[in-house]
């Protein structure tokens, strides 16, 4: 290279033999920010060994959170965590809660809990990690992941002191009609599992829904369900919610793979899996998360 000639003209050297493209910095710069929709991703290789860290149908959405929110639980009761006295449900307390709304709203003063949903609020339900702690009496708030609108999920923190939810949503949305079901079951659930001589003293009306400002982040339009489960790790934790956010949300996507991947070879975990027995209010098919 020190042999070349660094000049800009060269004696005998024919310009009209040279290819000349069109440098990428003449053209106008595109400041607007990428958009990536799952309708618009090659998915020719989703039979490839690793495809399942990069395509996610929505049934597989559904697992990868649980299965997070159930790292946390046994992180909870295992002591390893800063957050007490604080549940975290499943999607299926979310499908349990949808479904008994309906019954609710189709008569009201003959409504009964279902007896599962009094499981949950006695400790018993989520079966995976479960800590028998009590609604209002051993637990203060819980944290629900919520699939709204069809497309698109939320969180929810359950509060039994402030009788409130408090809505987390990535997009900045708000009024959600999925969440009246929350507002209106959850607190017959905390008095029908208080001790008999306290449920005179509490309340069955509906609880006050608050929309908490996370700012507008998810700008792929792809990531609310990787935003879900960072912003209950954040909360229950009392960390800033601005910690997460669009610049680190593929990191915060690496760390969840890696979190459940440290679940899967934790020996504690993997013991506590290996004698799980279904509580008695439960069938003996019971479906595994992890």
């Amino acid at each position: 290279m020190r042999d070349l000639s660094q000049d800009t003209f060269v004696e005998d050297f024919d310009l009209s033999q040279v290819k000349v493209e069109k440098s990428r910095k003449s053209r106008p710069l595109n400041m607007s920010p990428p958009y990536l929709h799952d309708n618009k991703i090659d998915r020719a290789r989703e039979d490839s060994p690793d495809a399942v860290l990069v395509y996610l149908r929505e049934e597989d959405w559904e697992k990868e959170i649980d299965a997070a929110v159930y790292v946390f639980r046994e992180r909870t009761s295992l002591k390893r965590w800063r957050p007490h006295r604080v549940a975290f449900m499943t999607i299926i307390f979310r499908n349990m809660i949808k479904k008994e709304y309906e019954s609710f709203k189709a008569g009201v003063r003959k409504y009964k809990l279902h007896n599962l949903l009094l499981q949950y609020g006695k400790g018993v339900l989520p079966p995976h990690g479960r800590t028998e702690e009590i609604w209002n009496v051993d637990v203060d708030r819980l944290y629900v992941h919520v699939h709204v609108s069809g497309n698109h999920w939320i969180v929810l923190c359950i509060s039994f002191i402030t009788r409130s939810l408090d809505v987390f949503d990535c997009s900045g949305r708000k009024k959600y009609k999925e969440l009246d079901a929350f507002a209106n079951l959850v607190p017959r659930i905390v008095k029908a599992v208080q001790p008999t001589r306290y449920q005179k003293d509490f309340s069955v009306n509906p609880y006050t829904v608050n929309y908490v400002s996370v700012g507008k982040l998810n700008k792929s339009a792809c990531d609310c369900g990787i935003y879900t489960v960072k912003l209950i790790e954040c909360h229950s934790l009392g960390l800033e919610l601005s910690l997460v956010n669009d610049d680190n949300i593929k990191e915060a996507r690496h760390r969840v793979l890696w979190d459940l991947w440290e679940a899967a070879n934790d020996t504690e975990l993997v013991d506590r899996m290996s004698k799980y027995e279904p509580p008695e209010c439960l069938s003996s098919s019971v479906v595994e998360i992890l």
